[in-house]
């Protein structure tokens, strides 16, 4: 319960944030759609889907940082002493409710490119090519798409937790402390993580589709090891947490 009623309130505190980033995003496409005539449909993708989905993930990021910097300068921190919920748990939650309205923004992204974009122009675009032809391996580019690039969100944002609670136990510094926890900590899973991939062998290859005749087949072991690290990192943040409002 103390969990659910954290996610919502984390949900709620950085909504307003996520209605002005998808507001932003649909008066770019609308920019992008007066001003694309004779673009390149490369140009057309790159600024009004690509990007907005790469700041989506930055916002997401940012705001795990912020939450935890203001739950400090605020001293509310110390009101989470009253949950009935371990260190991790708390810090999940507040992950859990960013990527949450991560993933929301990217859906509005999808919609808003596929009405104002997509439409304007449907005849290139789809009445002009064999579009039935290429769904399956479509629809394969964009769900292994989709799963790789909320894992390296949630990596990110668990090594930013990590760094600015690092920052945390001293007292001078704290900026160059957090910039090599940050740095240590991806230095240290990008090491790590080969070692697991090694012991994961055994695990199935994740086929990823580019095309009719480009296939890529990926050893699946690295990114279960990441996903394991990221679990263990978000459980070592806890302990810092718990250990940093304990003082």
């Amino acid at each position: 319960m103390a969990f659910r009623k954290l996610f919502v309130k984390e949900w709620r505190s950085a909504l307003p944030l996520y209605g002005v980033f998808s507001a932003l995003v649909l008066a770019l496409q609308l920019l992008v759609l007066y001003k694309s005539s004779g673009w390149d449909d490369a140009d057309i993708w790159l600024l009004s889907f690509f990007l907005p989905i790469i700041g989506a993930g930055l916002i997401t990021i940012g705001t795990s940082y912020y939450q935890l910097h203001m739950e400090w300068r605020t001293n509310s921190v110390y009101l989470l002493l009253s949950l009935p919920v371990r260190g991790w748990k708390v810090l999940t939650a507040k992950a859990a409710a960013v990527i949450s309205l991560q993933l929301l923004s990217c859906l509005w992204i999808a919609v808003s490119f596929t009405l104002v974009i997509g439409l304007a122009n449907w005849n290139d675009w789809v009445l002009g090519s064999d579009l039935e032809a290429h769904y399956p391996w479509m629809i394969n580019l964009v769900a292994n798409s989709c799963w790789l690039y909320f894992l390296i969100t949630a990596l990110l944002l668990v090594v930013v937790q990590f760094a600015y609670l690092s920052g945390q136990l001293v007292f001078k510094f704290k900026w160059l402390v957090v910039g090599s926890a940050c740095l240590a900590a991806i230095w240290l899973l990008l090491r790590i993580s080969p070692l697991i991939s090694d012991l994961l062998n055994w695990l199935p290859e994740i086929v990823v589709r580019g095309g009719e005749k480009d296939i890529v087949y990926l050893h699946s072991g690295p990114f279960i090891g990441l996903l394991f690290l990221c679990a263990g990192l978000m459980w070592l943040n806890g302990y810092i947490f718990e250990k940093e409002v304990e003082v």
